[in-house]
């Protein structure tokens, strides 16, 4: 009995210090997101200004001007058209990366660090390098010049500046996923792949009937990190092309930036934004698990 009871007070002292290990940690997240979280759901039910001594409740009005405000809806389909381009291009790219480095052998710790560079280079210098890449006299047109192709001015082309926006943040965020593919190959049991070469298939045939299946858990986590990730799309867009031309780039990030920090009395309407912004998120990430739900596929 005694000896229950002091492993009961054993127990009870390490939950404590456990807590108190914890409590840091728990405090910055309560303070810096759940509270900031609350917050900005209170600010986008009233007509906020940050020097104003009194903000008027105002219900809904705030989510009604914005889904009515006619560049607002424009950003959203420009950030959906986004989306749609830089999430397949991304996970593809990764994929293949992945493959390649995993038949790569000894070579694969070097081509790891190769392409996982760009991922950990803060955006602005990859935005500012894609910049200068991107001029109509930059590198890139100047290589496409030697095929006999003449290169679009890209990101003064309203056609082709959200092309040019996917590749960069392609180029940037492939080799992250690559890792993350790679870590998702190396669970796969081998005696698959060596049971599909004994049934006769080749190549194409193990990748699409044991790889790609096998992988199904990743792909859900990667597609739902890529879909949170390019929704929030900000500064790329922000330092190649501000949006322009002719509001061809510009996102709802960026609209919930200039109506929170540039727009006087304007703070509501960006809570607002980025409330609809996270219930689109949550509907596609829902959607995903509905269809992708994630499950042990092998013992």
């Amino acid at each position: 009995m005694k000896d229950e009871r002091r492993r009961a007070g054993e127990q009870g002292r390490g939950g404590l210090i456990g807590y108190a290990f914890a409590a840091p940690a728990v405090t910055l997240i309560g303070t810096f997101s759940i509270i900031a979280i609350v917050f900005s759901l209170w600010v986008s039910l009233r007509r906020y200004d940050v020097l104003a001594a009194h903000n008027p409740f105002v219900g809904l009005d705030n989510y009604r001007q914005v889904l009515s405000d006619e560049l607002f809806l424009r950003s959203l389909l420009n950030t959906s058209y986004y989306v749609m381009m830089a999430v397949p291009s991304i996970m593809c790219g990764g994929l293949v990366l992945a493959l390649l480095a995993d038949k790569a052998g000894r070579g694969s710790p070097v081509v790891k660090v190769v392409y996982f560079i760009p991922s950990i280079t803060p955006a602005v210098v990859v935005s500012l390098l894609w910049l200068w890449l991107l001029r109509d006299d930059g590198a890139v047109n100047q290589l496409l010049a030697l095929l006999g192709i003449r290169g679009p001015n890209w990101l003064q082309d309203p056609r082709s500046a959200m092309p040019a926006i996917v590749i960069t943040v392609t180029w940037q965020a492939v080799g992250y996923y690559m890792i993350i593919f790679m870590a998702g190959l190396t669970d796969i049991p081998k005696m698959y792949y060596e049971a599909a070469t004994i049934d006769g298939a080749g190549p194409l045939g193990r990748f699409w009937h044991v790889t790609v299946p096998l992988l199904r858990n990743t792909f859900v986590f990667v597609t739902a990190m890529l879909i949170i990730g390019s929704y929030q799309v900000f500064t790329q867009v922000y330092i190649m092309t501000n949006g322009g031309p002719q509001s061809a780039t510009e996102v709802v990030q960026a609209q919930v930036f200039r109506n929170a920090f540039q727009f006087v009395g304007k703070t509501g309407s960006a809570a607002a934004m980025a409330w609809v912004l996270f219930a689109i998120i949550a509907c596609f990430i829902a959607i995903q698990m509905k269809f992708m739900r994630s499950r042990k596929l092998y013992d």
